[in-house]
């Protein structure tokens, strides 16, 4: 599967989101993004970048399921019965 820095998405959100969506409609119901891919839009270092990622994904409707600064993020959906 193509990461993210591979389809050139630059820092754009949407973008990101929108990539985030396709790999959930596979047969996996989550997404995996990379840190490097991370790094695009917010800096390894920069303060408060877990919670940053996390307002992200609760903004375009995900979960931030599992974050590890170097590694990757993991999305999901939200349980119906949790979404707000």
């Amino acid at each position: 599967m193509q990461s993210v820095c591979e389809l050139r998405f630059g820092t754009d959100m949407e973008t990101l989101a929108k990539q985030i969506e396709l790999r959930m409609h596979g047969e996996w119901k989550h997404s995996l993004i990379d840190d490097k891919d991370l790094e695009r839009i917010w800096p390894i270092n920069e303060q408060d970048r877990e919670e940053k990622i996390a307002q992200f994904a609760k903004e375009y409707g995900f979960r931030l399921r599992f974050y590890k600064k170097g590694l990757c993020a993991i999305f999901d959906r939200w349980p119906p019965e949790q979404r707000t």
